[in-house]
């Protein structure tokens, strides 16, 4: 897997708290090599950090293993959010929880609050407040459920994908032309410089 990189000239190891093998940052991780961090589940590219044991395939982008272990979010303004390793073990004792900003699973780094069950992908919890969406000309903006764009507001539509999203989810929207969807469809327009 991604033991085939060497790591000349060598660089020192580093501890990070989610993991008990030493970790080496390397910067030549490629797209194509298709390794996933084991904090955040996103594909990996440029400077990572790689365990060292041979037989241990734990890896952090750079950007997860410098994540803050105590957050202040402002969809979450009462407690501050604690970045576990791992999710708490459910009622079935699994190790996942369910993203309260998109409504997705999650297994790795969890933004959690314990008091209120609350838990964001640390992928959610790093989101813009505006986009550029591919499927709109103008700035959308986050709101952290559809109530708060509008209290009258009582159903809020996905206007990609047409689904109803629950009130407690985040959407981005665009308030001059009532335009707006939900997390899932969230597709930032990469060529445009805003995005």
């Amino acid at each position: 897997m991604h033991k085939r990189y060497t790591y000349f000239p060598l660089r020192p190891c580093v501890n990070h708290f989610s993991h008990n093998h030493p970790l080496r940052p390397i910067d030549q991780i490629r797209e194509q090599d298709e390794l996933v961090c084991s904090g955040c589940g996103l594909q990996v590219v440029g400077s990572t950090f790689i365990c060292t044991k041979s037989d241990c395939n734990f890896l952090l982008h750079k950007s997860c293993f410098e994540l803050n272990s105590l957050l202040q979010h402002q969809s979450h303004p009462r407690h501050l959010l604690q970045l576990l390793p791992v999710p708490p073990r459910d009622d079935h004792g699994a190790r996942l929880f369910v993203c309260d900003a998109c409504d997705d699973y999650g297994t790795g780094f969890d933004y959690h609050c314990s008091v209120c069950e609350f838990d964001l992908h640390v992928g959610c919890a790093r989101l813009p407040k505006t986009i550029k969406h591919v499927d709109h000309r103008h700035l959308l903006t986050l709101y952290y459920s559809f109530s708060c764009i509008n209290r009258d507001i009582v159903s809020f539509v996905c206007d990609v994908c047409g689904q109803h999203v629950e009130n407690k989810l985040w959407v981005y929207y665009c308030d001059e032309c009532d335009f707006g969807i939900h997390l899932r469809c969230t597709i930032p327009d990469c060529t445009d410089p805003l995005s």
